[in-house]
């Protein structure tokens, strides 16, 4: 009767929307039940006149035959109530529409963040979110599904539903888990959830030994479970991965679990404690490909924050990637890592045959189609990368790392609307983020429109006070508006943070140019590039541009000519090798080997950048990185009037960038007493005058706002 209790429950509860706790409570009062049953069936009798304890009934007067008549009687009946019940069921759940895996979204999933059910003394947190992000790696090499990443699944918001979560993130299903660690035990909860109907299509529960072996077994099951449930089919290269053992070692796993949920942090200590158990699972097991491979992924995130150089990068990456191929050569990710190893190292033509590599083994992966894209975009092919992008997107709908890859994409490609979108769309999804920060500052500074930028950077840098490199950029700002004072405000504040860095002495050392102090320019630009300082964001256009004027004034050629031989002998090729990195340099080593006696090489130079230019640039973008070189190399060519005409398309377009330190290069000196030039100027000098005034007009905005005395005297007083 219990049984039969359920079964009716189990049809209604489920039909009427009944949440799960309801039939958990149902099954715990049968369940204490069932001794009172026992015991009242042992100590009780029916007799014809009523029911009467067990010693007092009359067995001469029993009727256990009759009663025995009407149990049977009452067992068919039951069980008939059971097949009409069971049929019905069948019945209404065949009635409502199945899981139509032809959709769009047929065939797609978002894995939820899995719940840690262990006791605080386990300290299993790691365990619960290394055993998401792995069957979620997993999911994502299975060739006919759609997985959602990790990035989007934590920036859900948690009092969402299960419908609005499948519209947001367009899936049609949803997986929960939960997982519960006590001792040397792992219990894993999960259950798959149709994300329209919020209906449980399947759940189940794995109580394994905590070994490595029986954490990729569950992994394995719960991932053909669900290919299974969306009709997915699984090719013999997704047989391979499912049956697939990484590590044997339990611990080298728990050591790789600590590692990447570390690394997920983001920060400089998480970084550095990610490195040391990677490293240890790596001698733990040092046949685990994924471990090495982690140590490369971790070791390109500590380059681009900065944490480490470009040799150490080498150091730590090579090795790794190369033991991690050994070992599987069918990798994906170790593809990727080998991709951006040799895009890091200038290999561009292996760099992309390494891209391509993992995305034919894998083409839904996330990092390897947005790192693809960013490599795109940073070798200026931003069309290309925009497509990659939206491929990225499409699994990966609320990562502000793609929305902001796509947004800088979107500028190179001239379009910094665009650019404004994405932007205020990764604030939509995390208010604080300073990507969205960085994005509008970014998209506001390509567009000429300084005074709305402003507001922007004061919040990048508050997210971030000792980043030096941001002082240093508002510095250039304020000095490109006109205010001097201002801009020494903040280069003393970049000089604190950051002294020595390649950005804050290539800034500090423009300034001083501008402002006339030539000679201390020229002082530190001599004394980094004798340090062989990283270039950082143009650094060393600015370093050699300095020692060129030098020489131009002084007529001291070769020894200029020796400082370009050094960082550019592409240069001097019978073939000079342009690239969009370099051809702001070739630029003005043209004018310089002019001077020097050297027209031939000069006039090759010029004419091979201008076709390059021409040949790769998209026409009317003039962005941060080549500005208006264009105009340089035109005027050099002695081409006046195309050097105007492109100059004025690129003020007309919003160009400001650095323009004082641009339009007063010697490259450009044929044009500076020409009436067009002339008109260019003034308009650019009343644009910064007009937005100034606006900036001033701001209200303060907090301690990162210099624009008082007061924030002045703070620079000076660290000094």
């Amino acid at each position: 009767m219990a049984w039969l209790v359920m079964q009716v429950a189990d049809v209604i509860l489920n039909n009427i929307g009944s949440p799960d706790w309801v039939f958990q409570v149902l099954l715990l009062f049968l369940a204490i039940g069932l001794p009172f049953a026992v015991f009242f069936a042992w100590a009780f009798e029916l007799t014809p006149e009523g029911l009467k304890r067990e010693s007092e009934a009359d067995r001469s007067k029993s009727i256990t035959q009759k009663t025995g008549r009407k149990l049977d009687f009452a067992i068919i009946a039951a069980l008939s109530i059971v097949v009409i019940l069971l049929v019905g069921k069948d019945r209404l759940v065949g009635d409502r529409a199945p899981l139509d895996a032809s959709s769009a979204l047929g065939k797609s999933i978002a894995v939820l963040r899995f719940d840690n059910r262990s006791a605080d003394a386990e300290n299993a947190e790691f365990i619960a979110a290394g055993v998401h992000d792995e069957l979620l790696t997993l999911l994502s090499k299975l060739s006919d599904l759609r997985v959602i990443s990790r990035t989007s699944v934590e920036h859900l918001d948690r009092n969402l539903s299960i419908p609005e979560i499948g519209a947001l993130l367009s899936v049609a299903t949803v997986l929960e888990g939960q997982v519960q660690r006590a001792g040397d035990r792992l219990r894993i909860n999960v259950q798959l959830i149709d994300a329209a109907r919020e209906d449980h299509l399947w759940a189940t529960t794995y109580d394994r030994e905590l070994t490595a072996e029986n954490i990729f077994d569950v992994q394995s099951d719960i991932a053909r479970t669900i290919a299974d449930a969306l009709h997915a089919q699984i090719s013999a290269g997704d047989e391979a991965l499912l049956e697939a053992v990484p590590t044997e070692n339990t611990e080298a796993l728990n050591r790789y679990l600590l590692g990447r949920q570390l690394m997920n942090h983001k920060s400089f200590q998480a970084f550095r404690q990610a490195s040391i158990y990677f490293i240890e699972a790596t001698e733990l097991d040092s046949n685990y490909a994924q471990a090495w491979v982690s140590i490369a992924e971790n070791s390109s995130q500590m380059l681009a924050t900065g944490l480490i150089d470009l040799q150490e990068y080498f150091s730590a990456a090579e090795p790794a990637i190369k033991q991690a191929l050994k070992l599987d050569n069918r990798l994906p990710e170790a593809h990727a890592q080998m991709a951006t190893f040799r895009w890091l190292s200038g290999d561009f033509d292996a760099a992309e045959a390494s891209f391509k590599m993992a995305l034919e083994l894998n083409p839904s992966d996330t990092r390897s189609l947005e790192k693809y894209g960013e490599y795109f975009r940073s070798t200026h092919r931003p069309l290309e990368a925009i497509p990659v992008l939206k491929r990225a997107l499409d699994n990966d709908p609320l990562s502000v790392e793609i929305l902001f890859e796509l947004g800088r994409s979107e500028l190179y490609a001239g379009r910094s609307e665009q650019n404004v979108v994405y932007s205020k769309r990764i604030l939509e999804i995390d208010p604080s983020n300073v990507a969205g920060y960085i994005g509008l500052l970014q998209a506001y500074s390509w567009q000429g429109r300084f005074d709305l930028m402003w507001p922007w950077h004061i919040k990048a840098i508050a997210s971030d006070p000792e980043d030096f490199e941001l002082w240093a950029s508002f510095s250039f700002y304020a000095e490109m508006l006109g205010d001097s004072e201002l801009a020494d405000r903040y280069i003393d504040r970049a000089v604190v943070f950051g002294p020595g860095e390649p950005a804050v002495l290539s800034t500090q050392a423009c300034i001083l140019s501008l402002n006339g102090n030539s000679d201390k320019a020229v002082e530190i630009a001599r004394q980094a590039l004798q340090a062989e300082l990283d270039d950082r964001w143009g650094s060393n256009q600015i370093f050699l541009r300095l020692v060129r004027d030098d020489a131009l004034r002084t007529g001291a050629f070769d020894s200029a000519l020796a400082w370009y031989r050094t960082r550019h002998p592409e240069f001097f090729a019978v073939l000079p090798e342009i690239t969009f990195g370099n051809i702001v340099v070739a630029a003005d080593l043209a004018l310089l080997l002019r001077r020097a006696g050297k027209p031939e090489a000069a006039d090759v130079l010029i004419n091979t950048a201008l076709a390059w230019y021409r040949e790769t640039q998209i026409p009317g973008v003039h962005g941060e990185l080549t500005n208006i070189v264009d105009v340089e190399l035109l005027a050099l060519n002695g081409e006046k009037d195309a050097a105007i005409n492109s100059l004025r398309e690129a003020v007309d377009g919003g160009w400001r960038n650095l323009w004082k330190w641009h339009l007063g290069n010697e490259n450009l000196a044929s044009l500076h007493g020409e009436p067009g030039f002339q008109a260019i100027i003034e308009q650019l000098e009343n644009d910064m005058a007009a937005q100034l005034e606006a900036i001033h007009a701001l209200p303060y905005m907090g301690e990162f706002d210099l624009r008082s005395a007061q924030s002045h005297r703070w620079s000076n007083s660290h000094q």
